[in-house]
C-alpha cells in the first residue's frame, strides 16, 4: 500500500489528549504519530501506561519536537525526549531554530545535539521555516552538511517548502538520505500578511491547496528520497472537528496525494527496534 506507513504529526490533532489522539490516528489508518514534549509531560500517564496505549492500537511514535534554543546546549525538554526514546521509542527529533544565531555558529551546536541523540539511537531533522532564523532548504543543508553527523538531516515540511520559494532544483547536491522526514500539507492561494500566523492556523490538507504537492513529491521521488511521511496540518478549521474525523480527513488526503504522485510512505524503525 502507498500509505501503509503514513504518520499523523503532532499538530494535526494538537488539541486532543494522548489517548484520544492515539485512538483517532489508529482508527484513521495511521501507522504512527508525532508528539510535542508537552504532549508527553502533560499526559498524566506513566511510561508503562503510554506503552500499553500504543500497543493496544498498534501505533508507534515516529517523532518528537520542541521549540527550544538547542544552540545553548542541553535542557530539561531534551532530557525528556531522550527518556521517551529509551523507554517508549521514537525515530527522530524535529528541530527548528527560532533564536537568532549566525548560521556558522549553529554548526557545532547542531553536531553536539546529534551526538547526544546518537547515544539514544535517535536521528535529528533540522527543519527550515521561512519565519525562523533558518529559512530555506539551502540554509538548513549548510548547517547539516558542515556538522557532518550521520544521524543529522533535514525535516522537509511542504508548507515551508512552498512559502520559502523552494524549487526541485534546490535538491541538487543534497544526498537523498539527508532528508530525515517529509511532512505533507498545503497552502492557500495567496500568502497571508503574517507567515507565522498562517503556518500555525491556516494550513490546508495535502493536495487541497495551491501548492504543487504532486510535483514536489515526484521530484523528491526522482531525487531518490525515501523518508518517512507524515501529515502535518495546523488548521483552526480542522481543530473544530472531532479528533476521529480530523484524523480521517488527514489520512485520506495524505494517502490520495501519495497515490496520485506514485510515492510510497516507507516503513521505519523506532529506537526500541520496533518496525513500522
Amino acid at each position: 500500500m502507498t500509505a501503509e506507513f503514513l504518520n499523523c504529526s503532532a499538530n494535526t490533532l494538537r488539541h486532543a489528549d494522548l489517548p484520544t489522539r492515539v485512538a483517532a490516528a489508529a482508527g484513521a489508518g495511521f501507522a504512527g504519530i508525532g508528539l510535542r514534549v508537552s504532549d508527553y509531560s502533560h499526559a498524566d500517564m506513566s511510561d508503562g501506561q503510554i506503552r500499553d496505549l500504543l500497543d493496544r492500537h498498534g501505533v508507534r511514535v515516529l517523532e518528537m519536537e520542541h521549540n527550544w534554543d538547542w544552540a545553548k546546549g542541553e535542557d530539561a525538554a531534551e532530557e525528556a525526549m531522550f527518556s521517551f526514546a529509551d523507554r517508549i521509542g521514537i525515530r527522530h527529533l524535529n528541530v527548528p531554530m527560532f533564536a537568532e544565531h549566525p548560521l556558522p555558529d549553529l554548526v557545532e551546536p547542531f553536531g553536539a545535539l546529534c551526538d547526544r541523540a546518537a547515544e539514544h539511537g535517535v536521528l535529528v531533522g533540522f527543519e527550515f521555516l521561512p519565519y525562523s532564523h533558518v529559512r530555506t532548504l539551502g540554509e538548513a543543508w549548510q548547517v547539516v552538511a558542515a556538522a557532518g553527523r550521520p544521524n543529522g538531516g533535514i525535516t522537509l515540511d511542504l508548507w515551508h517548502w512552498f512559502r520559502s520559494g523552494a524549487r526541485p532544483e534546490d535538491l541538487a547536491g543534497i544526498p537523498p538520505s539527508a532528508i530525515t522526514t517529509l511532512q505533507l500539507c498545503d497552502v492557500l492561494p495567496q500568502p497571508g500578511p503574517d507567515p507565522t500566523d498562517e503556518a500555525r492556523h491556516r494550513r490546508l490538507l495535502p493536495g487541497q491547496g495551491a501548492g504543487d504537492t504532486l510535483g514536489v513529491l515526484r521530484a523528491l521521488r526522482d531525487h531518490g528520497v525515501s523518508a518517512p511521511v507524515s501529515v502535518e496540518v495546523f488548521s483552526d478549521d480542522l481543530d473544530t472537528r472531532p479528533a476521529a474525523e480530523a484524523a480521517r480527513l488527514a489520512f485520506e488526503a495524505g494517502a490520495l496525494a501519495l497515490g496520485r504522485a506514485g510515492v510510497t510512505a516507507p516503513p521505519w524503525t523506532t529506537t526500541r527496534g520496533e518496525d513500522r
